[in-house]
């Protein structure tokens, strides 16, 4: 039931029925998982296996971004809080990570396997429109994040209080 009520208040899962939520509690990958302040979840250009949805704690999502100086800057375009969802290239094609997630704060999160979500969408098409309907906002809120911190420089208050990576 834990689980159940993490999925309920996520982004992404937000408005489904319990009956729907139980289908994706119940995919046998689907689990809880505990990470500490400053541990990377996974890392950009690394193989996509698992959406993810944060229970409690705050997750800084990092792109790398080109400098003048030879090494890349590593910056926050986004911070996932209680029900946040990242690490969606699970769900999408070719399903590798496009940014890493390392973790602002002790974290509790529900981790379930994009190659089972997507088997379950596919058996309930329905299901699948509403969850890739919500995951469509949530991607183009990070890509209008992208844009404000990579393309035009500005900085929010959450990013300017975060440590460098």
């Amino acid at each position: 039931m834990e689980i159940e009520g993490t999925l309920k208040r996520s982004e992404v899962f937000l408005g489904l029925d319990d009956s729907d939520l139980a289908k994706i509690a119940a995919l046998p990958s689907c689990r809880a998982l505990d990470y500490q302040t400053g541990e990377m979840i996974f890392q950009a250009g690394k193989k996509a296996e698992y959406l993810y949805i944060i229970k409690e704690g705050q997750v800084d999502l990092v792109m790398e971004a080109s400098s003048s100086s030879k090494q890349p800057t590593k910056v926050v375009i986004d911070r996932a809080t209680t029900g946040g969802t990242f690490g969606w290239s699970a769900l999408v094609k070719p399903h590798f990570y496009t940014g890493s997630a390392i973790c602002a704060q002790s974290s509790k999160v529900v981790a379930v396997s994009g190659v089972e979500l997507t088997a379950l969408f596919e058996q309930d098409n329905h299901l699948g429109y509403q969850i890739y309907q919500r995951l469509c906002q949530v991607i183009g809120a990070r890509l209008r994040n992208i844009e404000q911190v990579l393309i035009k420089g500005k900085r929010w208050p959450f990013i300017e209080q975060t440590k460098s990576y």
